[in-house]
């Protein structure tokens, strides 16, 4: 059984609108995970998430994507998240943020990843990826052990 079902975003939301839900999706989910959040909607950092029993700070890039925008046929069950920064698409680095979260915006699914595991420009999931029910929590863990920060323990 999918973990969330499949929510259908609305086609007509416009490129930012669809950002901006992604966002918001993102910032909920490490608001779950006991910290706090702001969003700082610049160019390579959306959100700041700080944690309040320690100093531990995070930048966070949020990227979404919805599978109803993609191609009819076989490309409509893969996610696209464009992972290259400025106009020539360099790999980001620890300079432009620490962690991207990877927002599936129809499941409402965060994938966390630590900016050093990013290699390439881009990255390919199919939606099922996002039906587990443990992606969030275990992406987060993963992410801040390989930042090497506190999780307030």
């Amino acid at each position: 059984m999918p973990r969330h079902g499949f929510f259908v975003a609305d086609k007509a939301l416009s490129q930012t609108e669809s950002g901006l839900s992604g966002e918001y999706i993102a910032a909920a989910s490490v608001i779950a995970r006991g910290w706090r959040v702001a969003m700082a909607q610049q160019d390579a950092v959306d959100l700041v998430a700080w944690h309040p029993e320690n100093s531990s700070v995070l930048r966070i890039q949020v990227k979404s994507c919805q599978a109803t925008r993609g191609d009819e046929g076989k490309n409509r069950k893969r996610l696209h998240f464009q992972t290259g920064i400025g106009g020539k698409k360099r790999i980001p680095n620890r300079d432009d943020y620490d962690v991207m979260a990877c927002v599936a915006s129809e499941q409402r699914t965060v994938w966390f990843v630590p900016v050093y595991n990013i290699k390439g420009k881009k990255f390919t999931k199919h939606t099922d990826f996002f039906e587990d029910l443990n992606l969030e929590s275990d992406s987060w863990a993963y992410a801040l052990d390989v930042l090497g920060v506190n999780n307030g323990s």
